[in-house]
């Protein structure tokens, strides 16, 4: 996967509070552990939020751990029934749910014309904790579509530097499953949209791009930067704009845990983009996860409220500052954007 040269557009979410206006370098906090934090090492949060110490260091630098360790069989893919946010058929890698008693029920629902959401957790993180949760109880309550959820947890629950190698061997699994999905249920690809969070985010684009289809859409929420944007590691992949016919990102941690750089069709910065996010507090390592979490908060939230996040064109985050924007359009589920954003401060549901 290569990022395209785009050109950079910003839309500013309008917001009453400036209380938080200068972005996060301008506030020099990434200073405050010293200038080894975020190349070394960095506080990193698992699926509660809860920071946790991370050596950045790989095999190119000093570290070591074994890259060939197997993955096979700890892949979990969830299909949602009808409306229900607790039942659920588990699907094998190749679309087949693992009892027969659910072939109908999998046929009869993957067989219909919905639209397929199928959405995906980070580090340390599984289909069970917050961000993946609100997500599909979002669309499940409010929208007529089908869901799956994927969960990777027990790869995930790894070193920080060793996981992110492996995004590569899951994003492969997931290909192979949508491409199953694809074939077995006549699935059109304007119908699959993929949504990931973090390590999430580049394993949708990996998964995508070695699909045997073009994906419509994925949706990026603050992909992970540690060994992908800096430091880089240069046997991992990222999420770029590529790798489906549309992608969106949010960017609600940049410069720390999130990547900076656009890396979408459109890229929107909540708040600038950097930490700390509306209500995250002032302890670094607390709003630094908090603030990567954000992004999951305000999408799923987009879901229920789609108007919930009007956004303006802007050249810059300094542009929305000094009231020099024009059009707008709606960050999350609804967004039909075709290039790069900046958002400004946003309020989502605690």
């Amino acid at each position: 996967m290569f990022l395209n040269n785009i050109n950079v557009l910003c839309l500013i979410i309008c917001l009453t509070d400036f209380s938080r206006s200068l972005p996060y370098d301008n506030l020099n906090h990434t200073n405050l552990y010293g200038n080894d934090y975020g190349t070394k090492w960095i506080y990193f949060p698992n699926g509660d939020g809860f920071p946790h110490y991370v050596n950045l260091r790989t095999p190119e630098n000093g570290i070591k751990f074994d890259m060939r360790r197997p993955i096979d069989g700890l892949i979990e893919f969830r299909l949602y029934i009808g409306n229900d946010t607790y039942s659920y058929i588990e699907l094998n890698e190749i679309g087949q749910p693992y009892e027969k008693i659910y072939q109908d029920t999998t046929m009869m629902i993957m067989s219909s014309h919905k639209p397929l959401k199928i959405i995906t957790h980070g580090w340390k993180s599984s289909a069970d904790k917050e961000g993946v949760e609100d997500i599909k109880t979002a669309y499940l309550e409010t929208k007529n579509v089908k869901v799956i959820t994927i969960d990777w947890s027990e790869v995930a629950d790894s070193i920080y530097p060793w996981v992110a190698y492996q995004a590569k061997g899951i994003g492969a699994k997931v290909a192979q499953f949508i491409s199953a999905l694809h074939k077995r249920y006549n699935i059109t690809g304007k119908q699959f949209h993929l949504i990931g969070h973090s390590l999430g985010a580049h394993i949708m684009g990996i998964a995508a791009s070695r699909s045997n289809f073009t994906v419509d859409r994925i949706t990026g929420l603050d992909p992970a930067r540690p060994l992908f944007e800096y430091p880089s590691f240069k046997h991992l992949e990222n999420l770029d704009p590529s790798d489906a016919d549309f992608v969106d990102v949010i960017h609600t941690c940049c410069g720390v845990l999130g990547y900076e750089a656009p890396t979408g069709t459109v890229d929107f910065y909540p708040n600038s983009g950097f930490p700390p996010q509306p209500g995250c507090g002032s302890i670094q390592k607390i709003f630094e996860a908090c603030s990567h979490g954000r992004s999951f908060h305000y999408f799923s939230e987009s879901i229920k409220y789609p108007e919930a996040f009007p956004a303006y064109h802007c050249h810059d985050w300094f542009d929305y500052l000094g009231n020099r924007c024009n059009n707008y359009s709606y960050m999350g589920e609804s967004t039909d954007c075709a290039a790069n954003y900046f958002l400004g401060d946003t309020y989502g549901e605690e």
